[in-house]
C-alpha cells in the first residue's frame, strides 16, 4: 500500500498539479532565456499544426542589482549613481595602487605581457611589491603600523588564542 502511494504522490508532483509537465528547462527559457516559450498543444493538434510560440513575459527588474556597476560605462548609461563599494575600490586603485607602480619599466613591460595572457601569478608578484612598498612607507614615517582585524580579534578574550 505505501509502496503505490508513494508512486502515485511522485507521479502528481513531477506532472504538476494542472496535469501539465513541467521541466526546469521550460522554466529557465521562460524567465531567463532569451528563448520563446512553445505553446502547450494536445498530441492531436501536434499532428495536425505546428506549435505556436508566445511571447516571454519580461521579469521585473530588482531595483537592488541596480547598486554597483563594474563600468564607468555602465554608470554613464544608466545614470543611478555609482555604488559605494566599486567608488571605494576605484578610489583606492587610483591614490593608493597605482602610484607604486609609477615609472617602473620592468612592471609595465610585466603588465603588457599579463594582458595578452594572464596569470594569477603576474598578480600576486605585482601584489608582493605593493605590500614592499607599504611596508618602506611605514618605516620612512616612523610611526608604528596599525593591527589587522584578525591581530586585534586575536587579543580578545576567549575568542583569541
Amino acid at each position: 500500500m505505501n509502496h503505490k502511494l508513494f508512486t502515485i504522490i511522485t507521479i502528481i508532483l513531477l506532472s504538476g498539479c494542472s496535469g501539465k509537465n513541467i521541466t526546469l528547462q521550460d522554466y529557465a527559457d521562460k524567465w531567463f532565456n532569451e528563448k520563446p516559450v512553445k505553446e502547450k498543444t494536445t498530441a492531436k493538434e501536434e499532428i495536425s499544426s505546428e506549435p505556436v510560440l508566445e511571447k516571454r513575459e519580461t521579469p521585473k527588474k530588482n531595483p537592488a542589482a541596480d547598486i554597483a556597476w563594474s563600468s564607468t560605462a555602465k554608470r554613464d548609461v544608466h545614470n543611478k549613481g555609482e555604488g559605494s563599494m566599486q567608488k571605494s575600490l576605484d578610489k583606492w586603485t587610483k591614490e593608493e595602487w597605482d602610484p607604486v607602480f609609477e615609472g617602473d619599466t620592468e612592471q609595465a613591460k610585466k603588465d603588457a605581457n599579463a594582458s595578452e595572457h594572464f596569470t594569477l601569478q603576474h598578480y600576486m608578484d605585482k601584489r608582493q611589491k605593493y605590500l614592499k612598498s607599504e611596508e618602506d612607507k611605514w618605516e620612512k614615517s616612523g610611526k608604528k603600523k596599525p593591527e589587522a582585524n584578525y591581530q586585534k580579534m586575536n587579543k580578545l578574550p576567549v575568542i583569541g588564542k
